[in-house]
């Protein structure tokens, strides 16, 4: 299996600083670009990609990314080989709620970012299988042959109690925040040789319609498009994105 990775993360038109954060392996990534290949001939499993969208203001918000992918990297370095599916996914769930409380804790600790929080959506590739992650409102899509569907469901009142008319962005689950849940299932039956894989903060889903995603996709440098057309939408806030060629059969 080979994986081809570009990241982005931009702060965007409108605000001052960025509070995303992009994972890939064991780097983190704010206010950059970066390309990785990464061929699991040789390199070793587990490895995660994910992206942490910051809540809490400049400095918070900042942090609890931050916290969030450093936390992330380790939980996934220490991860023991050859486990079963429901014991990867108790184990996700007893580091996300340690991560959850790292958060709180900080938080409690420290005026500047009290009430900080934030969002993380990443795939985990673990020997033959991928798996999601998701807490939050920012999103995993799914191209493949010109389609694009979306693997995560946003955390939020709009979403998930079917409530209309609240605001998009008012979302019910993250870490740092009141209650704290994770989405975690394996993905490896959807996925085909050459696929896409998008994640990506809100500040992205929050400009582009999926077909003007779509259409993003298939065209080259996809995803300097994505961010290039996310801030022509107005670029209200921070955007970054995770784009991943899954190439099955490599050799």
């Amino acid at each position: 299996m080979k994986l081809i990775i570009d990241a982005i993360s931009d702060k965007g038109i409108v605000r001052n600083s960025n509070e995303d954060m992009i994972l890939v392996g064991n780097d983190c990534l704010r206010d950059a670009s970066k390309n990785y290949e990464f061929d699991f001939t040789t390199y070793e499993f587990p490895f995660m990609i994910g992206v942490a969208d910051g809540l809490g203001g400049h400095r918070g918000g900042a942090v609890a990314s931050e916290l969030v992918q450093k936390k992330m990297a380790a939980t996934v370095n220490q991860l023991p080989l050859n486990l079963k599916q429901s014991v990867i996914k108790s184990y996700f769930l007893a580091s996300a709620q340690s991560i959850h409380q790292c958060i709180l804790d900080e938080g409690n600790n420290n005026f500047e970012v009290r009430g900080m929080a934030s969002t993380f959506s990443g795939v985990l590739f673990y020997g033959a299988k991928i798996f999601l992650a998701h807490i939050g409102d920012s999103r995993i899509y799914h191209y493949s042959k010109g389609k694009l569907s979306r693997f995560s469901r946003d955390h939020s009142l709009q979403e998930l109690k079917g409530n209309n008319g609240a605001l998009k962005t008012a979302i019910v689950n993250a870490f740092g925040a009141p209650d704290l849940f994770l989405d975690f299932e394996e993905i490896t039956p959807k996925l085909q040789n050459d696929d896409i894989l998008l994640i990506c903060t809100d500040g992205l889903s929050k400009e582009l319609s999926d077909e003007e995603i779509a259409n993003c996709l298939a065209q080259q440098n996809g995803h300097t498009k994505l961010v290039d057309e996310a801030k022509k939408q107005g670029g209200n806030d921070n955007i970054s994105i995770a784009l991943i060629r899954y190439i099955k059969n490599w050799q």
